[in-house]
């Protein structure tokens, strides 16, 4: 596949789509990479109730401990203080699971967020530059092959816009059936600058027949990336 055109204009067009989709991923990803640490930085306030449950917890257990040695009225007093500290101890499980169920809530937006964006992104440049690469590599290509240009010029005939195909002359189809050479280049040359190329005229090509081209080359677009 062939990546960018030779034109420099249409060189220039693509490098700008290229990066303008690299810039629309980069900044929705970061957008969501946003959103998952705001609601992150709200999970922090609820580790700080369960690190306090904790210490509640841990304190009052100690204090009932210490009151149960009281004589009489250890037992009695100690069953308060243990209820208190079951408080704090459930007061923990809830700032953790509160603490977590937020960092997956944080996850899931910051996904959403970024999810739709970049893949419109990216389906979308898809189209357009696989697309051309598909296209241009594939002309390329069958250049290079005996034969070749008849197929190139019969995707002319099928992709060039009816006002390109007129201004290259009248009764195309019937000259391409007959197989004239002139008809072919013309077909050939239109459309490699449709896609940015630029015909390379020291490689020499045929047709199906076998002939030279007049034109005295294949058309083979230069390119470096192929």
């Amino acid at each position: 596949m062939k990546w960018y055109a030779d034109a420099g204009l249409r060189r220039c067009r693509q490098l700008g789509f290229d990066l303008l989709t690299i810039g629309w991923v980069a900044t929705w990803v970061w957008l969501g990479a946003l959103a998952h640490r705001q609601i992150g930085a709200s999970a922090s306030g609820a580790r700080k109730v369960e690190g306090g449950g904790r210490q509640i917890s841990t304190h009052l257990h100690e204090a009932a401990g210490i009151l149960a040695k009281a004589p009489v009225v250890g037992g009695r007093v100690r069953r308060p203080v243990d209820q208190a500290a079951d408080a704090g101890t459930q007061l923990q499980h809830a700032g953790q699971q509160l603490a977590d169920n937020l960092g997956r809530v944080g996850a899931a937006i910051g996904v959403e967020i970024a999810l739709v964006p970049v893949l419109v992104a990216i389906v979308g440049w898809a189209v357009v530059r696989v697309g051309y690469a598909r296209r241009a590599g594939r002309s390329i290509a069958l250049l290079r092959l005996p034969g070749g240009r008849d197929v190139v010029a019969l995707d002319a005939l099928g992709r060039l816009p009816s006002g390109a195909l007129a201004a290259i002359g009248p009764d195309l189809a019937a000259g391409r059936r007959a197989g004239n050479p002139e008809v072919t280049d013309a077909l050939v040359r239109n459309y490699l600058r449709s896609l940015g190329l630029r015909p390379d005229d020291d490689t020499s090509g045929t047709t199906s027949d076998g002939r030279k081209s007049p034109a005295g080359g294949s058309q083979v677009a230069r390119s470096a990336g192929t």
